[in-house]
């Protein structure tokens, strides 16, 4: 795999990750320490004269406030040095080993708070969009199977219902704050993302960050990352371009 230029002695991160009642966990919960990474508490542990970046904007707009271009590809690249711990890839791997056919397609259909966000933006993803694709590749191939990453019941209960020989869960939601919070764990969400990255593809809801880096993150494990241009805007963007 080619090596990210971002991975060298002179790259490094300071992190600080604050959990809250919407993120609930550490990033050392989900993945392994980044090259060069600093851990802080707060911004006054970071020198004075590096930028900072809050938020979870995409890495190109946090490149632009560097006056750095970056492309789709390289993108992709920065995500090929996060790396899941041990025990969130096990989990992943078992279920995948166990339940995944031979084209399992991952669709990422994100809620709650995020509705509103989408539609304010004029391209919100919705119920249909997935329905459409689920149900031209039945048409293909009956067996072809769908890992749903979701943070919503009613979302997850209406495609388990509809499509019940192709559709695949880890867990069932059992939480229903349908508008405003997040309804699984941190950890739960960290497991999904691996699982999406070990799919055929990921098929993601425009405007969300977790579909952007679901779609790196699996374009790496495919080792095809001159796909990302073209995948991050079908699979993610559908021909919106941020400005």
């Amino acid at each position: 795999m080619e090596k990210c230029p971002y991975n060298n002695k002179e790259c490094i991160v300071y992190l600080r990750w604050d959990p809250t009642s919407s993120c609930n966990g550490r990033y050392e919960d989900l993945f392994d320490d980044l090259p060069r990474m600093k851990r802080v508490r707060n911004d006054e542990e970071v020198p004075k004269n590096i930028r900072r970046y809050k938020g979870q904007n995409s890495v190109p707009n946090i490149f632009k406030t560097l006056n750095i271009d970056i492309t789709s590809y390289e993108e992709c690249l920065v995500f090929s040095i996060f790396k899941f711990k041990d025990n969130i890839e096990i989990i992943a791997r078992e279920f995948k080993d166990k339940f995944f056919s031979e084209k399992t397609i991952g669709l990422h259909i994100r809620r709650t708070d995020h509705v509103y966000l989408a539609k304010n933006r004029g391209n919100f993803t919705d119920d249909n969009f997935f329905f459409r694709i689920i149900e031209k590749e039945i048409k293909e191939n009956p067996e072809t199977k769908f890992y749903l990453s979701t943070d919503n019941v009613k979302t997850q209960d209406i495609f388990l219902n509809k499509f019940p020989n192709n559709i695949l869960i880890r867990n069932k939601i059992t939480k229903n704050n349908e508008y405003y919070w997040r309804n699984t764990s941190l950890k739960d969400a960290g497991i999904d993302l691996c699982l999406l990255s070990h799919c055929h593809h990921v098929e993601g809801s425009f405007h969300s960050s977790f579909s952007r880096v679901a779609v790196m993150l699996n374009l790496n494990r495919r080792n095809e990352r001159e796909k990302a241009e073209e995948e991050l805007n079908e699979y993610v963007f559908r021909g919106y371009k941020y400005n």
